[in-house]
């Protein structure tokens, strides 16, 4: 017997597409409950994915990509280039790593 519903033989691609979804695109709330505002929402959460995927790459950044996507937001700004940000180092991290801690292992 065939399901009625014709996206039924794509459940599992559409499973694996929202564990992706949930894993790496960030959406805190939604911008409207409708389908149009959800589809809308989804759109605009990967096309910018795919932006900072495509900086990440372009400068061989060696930050993740929610790294980036965060230096980018909090040094929105700042004057500096995208390149210097994502590229070096930041001297605020690296001060902070040097501190001597108690091992727990």
């Amino acid at each position: 017997m065939q399901p009625r519903w014709p996206a039924y033989r794509h459940r599992w691609d559409i499973e694996v597409f929202f564990k992706w979804v949930k894993q790496n695109i960030v959406v805190k709330t939604l911008w409207g409950y409708s389908e149009n505002a959800v589809r809308t929402h989804l759109w605009v959460a990967v096309i910018a994915y795919l932006i900072i995927a495509r900086i990440k790459a372009d400068y061989k950044s060696p930050y993740s990509i929610t790294e980036v996507a965060t230096l980018i937001r909090i040094s929105a700004l700042e004057k500096i280039t995208l390149r210097e940000l994502i590229t070096k180092p930041r001297d605020s991290v690296n001060i902070n790593q040097s501190v001597k801690e108690l091992t727990l292992f």
